[in-house]
């Protein structure tokens, strides 16, 4: 307003002098403009912020900038008369261009002619520089990396580059803020980076370049739950502990059902290195959690290298993991000990939850385990092991679901019926108590490994199904009659003498000869029924006096009666039952002298039935193969 009324003030002034005066005032005063907007006006150029100079300009929206400089010029401070700008008191530069160092020139005239051009001479100094001392240290991945400049910056903008990624810097006064996360930076690695000036979304020099070492992951070392785990007692608490002093994270624990997550309410408290998870509620028993840590954030700015997360469940009552005996073939004097996944009460009664049917016991407990006694069983005695829900662990967990176990006393006794030359038993495996004897034999032959293997398996399968033996019928199995030759390999006894040729025949002979016809002095021993082996089985099979006698060979797959009683019938049904050959009566069926056999001891001797069996292998056992044919003797 002061300055208006000047003007009018002067303006009157002029009005009442005469020409003569008032022309020359005019002339001198365009003169003193022409000089004044002619001479060059320095300028400091700031990054800071502003650049402004007080400077007059009559009738400003008049004026044009000129020239190729970097520079806009632009007045402000205006004083108007209506709507007409008459004069401005400052004017401000803005960079058009990325500013150069040095001297720059800016021309302002009416019309941006060269009447009243006024000249600006910018001195632009060099632009900030960044202090990067900072980053030798090692950095977090997932913070704003901030660099100091050497001075406040608002021309320029900045950008991080690291593996051809670009992280965007807004600054602040002077300062410049990395989005290093977004560059998604793998903690603990090394980088490659460069500092970037950006002017109009354009690059314009590299500011520093310089080697950026990750912060390395923090990580679990130690944990009260593992994955997998079965949680027995009842927590209220979990913790964790980490390899470096940790300020937050999200933990959080989950109830899992299929896909879906049911979260705990809980706290979490950190304190150093550890945390700890609380919760007021039980855990629900039976039940699977998960428990999962993420926006960790450590003390020294890392985080988890991935999402933490482990996977338990939570008992439920005490529950049976092992028993000491089998389904079959318990002693007759037997301790038999239940083991549990976890420590039963110390002050529930035990008798009030287990007990056994069948045969009479005592029972007790210790830790996770009860022990169920009993002496001198009947042979082949079936009982029953029972739990009834209530049982409790010692941390009070009550197992609601019963259990029971069904298992059966030995059903065969066991007779050594004599002694091999070396003194190894000759052992008979005995089942039921019928007055008619089935009689199973094996390995005569030492070598012939898989009549003694397809007999063990027959006595497992005997103990297993003994409830299938006819009432009538006792079962014998000697797996090994010949266990001196079983025990290094070979065919013969120890004396070197083949015992299926030693039995007092009527086509005994002292000299023989092998399979593959090597003659054997003295092979059929000095005597008949030489051989301690011979004598035993002989008296044995005498004495019981079998219905049937089934002796197993190998390896020609044959079955062969030895015509005594019905053996005829039962070596075609053994052959048919088996795919084997039936070579009964035929001439050729063995390409070596045969003589003193068993089978015809038995026939001769005590006019019994008897079928030799040649497997097939000697090697397998090939139980699946005769096990049918051998039930069906069984029954004979």
């Amino acid at each position: 307003m002061f300055i208006k009324q000047k003007i009018n003030q002067i303006k009157k002034i002029f009005t009442r002098l005469p020409l003569k005066i008032t022309i020359p005032i005019c002339a001198v005063i365009v003169i003193l403009f022409t000089v004044a907007f002619f001479a060059n006006k320095p300028v400091q150029f700031s990054y800071a912020g502003s650049t402004c100079i007080r400077q007059v300009t009559l009738l400003p929206s008049l004026s044009r900038s000129s020239g190729d400089s970097d520079f806009n010029a632009k007045t402000i401070d205006t004083l108007k008369l209506g709507s007409v700008e008459l004069v401005s008191l400052k004017t401000c530069f803005t960079a058009k261009a990325a500013p150069r160092a040095g001297v720059s020139k800016v021309s302002v005239a009416p019309f941006g002619g060269w009447f009243g051009k006024t000249t600006f001479a910018f001195n632009v100094p060099k632009p900030p520089i960044a202090y990067t001392d900072a980053l030798i240290k090692p950095i977090p991945t997932n913070k704003p990396l901030v660099i100091d400049l050497s001075s406040a910056d608002t021309v320029f903008d900045y950008q991080l580059e690291i593996n051809n990624k670009i992280a965007l810097c807004p600054v602040n006064y002077s300062t410049v803020h990395c989005n290093i996360a977004s560059l998604e930076l793998t903690q603990g690695a090394s980088y490659s980076a460069q500092l970037v000036r950006v002017f109009d979304d354009k690059k314009v020099g590299m500011v520093a370049k310089k080697s950026l070492t990750m912060l390395t992951a923090t990580s679990v070392i130690k944990s009260s739950v593992s994955e997998g785990l079965k949680i027995y007692e009842k927590p209220k608490s979990f913790s964790v502990e980490f390899d470096k002093d940790v300020v937050k994270a999200n933990i959080t624990l989950n109830k899992v059902e299929g896909a879906k997550r049911t979260e705990v309410v809980s706290t979490s408290i950190f304190d150093n290195k550890q945390a700890i998870l609380s919760f007021t509620d039980d855990l629900a028993r039976g039940a699977a959690y998960e428990l999962s840590i993420d926006k960790l954030e450590a003390k020294d700015g890392s985080t988890l290298a991935d999402l933490y997360k482990t996977n338990f469940t939570v008992s439920g009552g005490p529950k049976v993991t092992a028993v000491n005996v089998g389904k079959t073939g318990a002693a007759l004097t037997q301790t038999v000990v239940l083991t549990f996944d976890q420590p039963l009460s110390d002050t529930q009664d035990i008798l009030q939850f287990i007990s056994l049917k069948g045969v009479a016991a005592t029972i007790s407990k210790k830790d996770n385990q009860a022990f169920i006694s009993y002496v001198n069983a009947p042979k082949c005695t079936d009982f029953t092991i029972g739990i009834v829900g209530g049982l409790q662990s010692r941390y009070e967990v009550v197992q609601n679901e019963p259990w029971s176990f069904g298992s059966r006393t030995i059903c065969h006794s066991i007779s050594t019926i004599g002694y091999s030359k070396d003194g190894r038993p000759i052992t008979a495996y005995i089942f039921g108590s019928g007055g008619r004897a089935v009689l199973y034999t094996g390995s005569i032959h030492g070598n012939e490994l898989s009549a003694k293997r397809l007999m063990l398996a027959w006595v497992d399968e005997l103990e297993l199904n003994a409830h299938s033996i006819p009432a009538d019928k006792q079962i014998i199995v000697i797996p090994a009659l010949n266990p001196d030759g079983v025990a290094v390999g070979i065919r013969n006894n120890a004396n070197n003498v083949d015992l299926n040729r030693n039995f007092d025949t009527a086509d005994w002979q002292k000299d023989i000869t092998s399979p593959s016809n090597r003659p054997i002095e003295n092979g059929g021993g000095t005597v008949p029924m030489s051989e301690t082996e011979t004598q035993a089985i002989a008296t044995f099979t005498t004495r019981l006096r079998p219905r049937l006698t089934m002796s197993f060979h190998s390896v020609a797959g044959y079955a062969i009666a030895n015509q005594g009683g019905d053996s005829l019938s039962l070596a075609a049904t053994y052959a048919q039952m088996t795919g084997y050959r039936n070579m009964t009566g035929s001439v050729g069926a063995f390409d070596y002298s045969i003589s003193g056999t068993y089978d015809d001891w038995i026939r001769e001797k005590l006019g019994l039935p008897s079928v030799l069996v040649e497997l097939a292998s000697s090697t397998s056992a090939e139980f699946s193969r005769n096990k049918a044919a051998l039930w069906t003797m069984a029954r004979s």
